[in-house]
């Protein structure tokens, strides 16, 4: 049987992003969501998916927007003299000289903070953990000690799930560029291939406001992930197909 999860990134980055997420579960098929914990909106945003039963809830480990939680003197290649991350452009632009990025032991334990936090505001450990834009070795062995440690019941990164499945996790973003309208005809006319057993589609739904505006670069992307996931066309057609919808619950 085919299934499909979609999953949604970054709940919390702001008000505009949150309230799209929440409203991208209750009228589409984004049943796992993970949280950026560090940012402003993160203890909303959680309050707003507990009233969501059906909601798989995950964090969302993040090193490069926001203020770090850690202390800043145990984190330097971390953060700026004010404890904010390194943005992701000059992440990207140091991965291009191939320099390393920052200490891995740094990077535990922030991500240890922001597990610890998770906790704390949740109620639980995370459902899930996955990693904000960067998919790093400096990032991914301090991760996958976490979700050992914590014993998170479900890690998706490749070491965890087959690389293929990651293949076109996002092949959206490269289908915007060519089509304005109509996203779901990805999936209906074949561009994203369904494969028997476990699909993954990565997603960042969400409605625009300043403080994503000033801070992101992606901006078109969410509101034409919105339109993609909320679709009754690609609904109706995921039905027709038999295709299920799951969550990261059904690999618990």
């Amino acid at each position: 049987m085919k299934k499909l999860l979609i999953r949604g990134d970054d709940l919390g980055y702001s008000e505009g992003v949150t309230l799209g997420m929440i409203s991208a579960y209750e009228k589409g098929i984004v049943n796992s969501m993970a949280v950026m914990i560090n940012m402003p909106y993160a203890k909303e945003a959680i309050l707003l998916a507990k009233k969501h039963k059906g909601l798989c809830l995950g964090l969302h480990v993040n090193v490069t927007n926001g203020k770090a939680l850690a202390p800043i003197d145990q984190i330097p290649t971390l953060v700026d003299e004010n404890g904010i991350f390194i943005s992701s452009r000059l992440r990207r632009e140091q991965l291009a000289k191939g320099e390393t990025l920052f200490n891995e032991d740094e990077a535990y334990l922030e991500a240890k903070y922001q597990i610890e936090r998770y906790i704390e505001w949740v109620g639980d450990i995370p459902e899930y953990i996955d990693f904000h834009v960067l998919e790093v070795p400096e990032l991914i062995h301090p991760i996958l000690r976490i979700y050992k440690e914590y014993h998170v019941p479900v890690c998706i990164y490749d070491k965890c799930f087959d690389h293929s499945i990651h293949e076109q996790s996002m092949k959206q973003y490269e289908y915007y560029q060519h089509h304005d309208d109509h996203f779901e005809n990805m999936f209906i006319n074949g561009e994203y291939e369904m494969k028997d057993g476990f699909n993954l589609l990565v997603t960042h739904p969400g409605f625009i406001d300043y403080d994503l505006y000033m801070t992101s670069s992606m901006i078109d992307e969410r509101l034409k992930d919105y339109a993609l996931v909320t679709s009754p066309s690609l609904k109706q057609w995921l039905q027709q197909q038999d295709i299920q919808i799951i969550s990261f619950r059904d690999f618990i």
